[in-house]
Formats: C-alpha cells, structure tokens, sequence
C-alpha cells in the first residue's frame, strides 16, 4: 500500500501546480448555480415546492450535484493514450497493479473535493440559506459522495480501456457526462416513470443524483435505499473495469506484448 499512497503524493503535487485553472473552474461553478438560482426563482412563482422539492432543497442538490461533477478528474484520454501506444506495457514488467495504480494517482482529487466543499457551502449559503440536517444525514451524506468520488474515477478508468476495442473514446465520455449532467440540474423525480426506470440501472444515476438527493431531502429510509443502489453500482464497475483490465492484458499478451 506505501507504494501507491506515493503515488497519490506525487500526482497531488502536480495538481497543485494547476491552480489557477482550478480558480477559474471554480468561477463556472458559481456562474452555474447562480443561472439556476434565477431559472427556480421565476419556475416556482407563487409555488411553495415542485416535484416536492422546494427552492432551497433544489439550489442545494444542483451544488452538491455540480459539486461531484467538478471533482471529477478527465483521465480517460490519458488511459486511453497510454494504450493505444502500448505504454500500459510497460505496467505490466512493473511490481503495481494498473488498476490500483490509477486509482491511487486519480486521488488526488480529494484536495479538489475538499476545496469544493467549501466553496459549496458558502454558495449554498448565499444562494439558498442553510439546510437542516442531522448528524446522520450528514454522514449518509459524507459515504455516498466518497461512493460517488471513487465512481467518478472508475468510470474514467472504463472508458479509458474501452481503447482495447476502439479507436476513439471520446463519444464515450460525451454520452456519459451528458447522462450525469441531465441528473445535476434536474431531480430524477422531474422525469416519467419511464425515464425514472431507465435511470435507475445506469450507474451515472448514482454518482450524481445519489448524494445531492440524499443532502437536500434526507429521509432515512429513502437514503439507505438509494445508498444501497450506489453501491451496487460501484461494485458493478469495479467488477467490470478488472473485466476489461484483464481482457485488455491477454491481448497484449497473444500480441506479444
């Protein structure tokens, strides 16, 4: 484990360096809630709630939903760069793991989350007001976002190797950033039963909607439900990413390397 938590130090001094770009990614965000903060207040004229969230409940799942869209690192392209030119080789001669080894240089988005928590709260603040919350909502909270974070980095992870099998991955990514966007700024409760049901088995649904549901409206039992639905779905894409891993390498191998 020593190995691989030098590698996260590593990757996170490097992305300290960015910070700037950060700060202005940082500026979008705000841009973002305010644009929606307007959009709800003309929507729920005269309104106490719609789909039974009311104002503040919907200002605080879109900053908590855009805020796990921000911490999210594009590291498909990199995964993808690397095998196409056979460099994820040389991983294989390499006492790591590829899949741990990703995993432990994406998370260094944890001083990214950390940053965005609070400038999360404080736009919530200024936005919407503070929100009630218990001491249990707080932490359901807390283990479906770090679900959610480490989602995030296995979905990269999956389309990065989809580079085994295809040419390009972007449309990938595209799809699905598009498929978790549409959960950021609307509730899944926005949507027909059909549409609803189409979600519910898409693990994107889980890493936005899950946490931002769960902090604007907490109710015990619907949270450990959706919890237990992320889960599921995280274990899917670990399970699938070793899958495509594993494949991805008896390729390499019958090729010889």
């Amino acid at each position: 484990m020593r190995k691989y938590f030098e590698i996260f130090k590593y990757s996170l001094k490097t992305k300290i360096n960015f910070i700037f770009d950060y700060i202005v990614l940082l500026v979008s965000f705000a841009i973002h809630v305010f644009v929606f903060n307007e959009l709800w207040d003309y929507i729920l004229q005269g309104k106490e709630n719609i789909a039974g969230y009311t104002k503040p409940q919907l200002i605080w799942y879109i900053i908590l939903g855009e805020f796990i869209m921000y911490s999210c690192n594009k590291k498909y392209d990199y995964i993808a760069d690397q095998v196409k030119s056979g460099q994820i080789a040389n991983m294989l001669v390499r006492p790591v793991d590829f899949i741990k080894y990703t995993v432990a240089e994406d998370l260094s988005v944890l001083v990214r989350f950390t940053i965005n928590v609070i400038f999360a709260i404080v736009l919530g603040i200024v936005f919407a007001g503070p929100i009630d919350l218990t001491a249990t909502g707080i932490i359901v909270t807390m283990v479906s976002v770090a679900i959610s974070v480490m989602m995030g980095i296995y979905i990269q992870l999956i389309i990065g190797l989809l580079a085994f099998y295809t040419e390009e991955n972007d449309s990938f990514w595209l799809v699905t950033q598009k498929m978790m966007l549409l959960l950021v700024f609307t509730p899944l409760e926005f949507y027909p039963s059909v549409v609803k049901n189409i979600f519910s088995v898409l693990p994107t649904t889980y890493i936005t909607y899950a946490p931002a549901r769960i902090f604007s409206k907490f109710e015990m039992n619907e949270s450990i439900e959706i919890l237990t639905c992320q889960a599921v779905a995280f274990i899917v894409l670990v399970v699938f990413a070793r899958i495509l891993y594993r494949r991805g390498v008896e390729k390499i191998n019958v090729n010889g390397g």
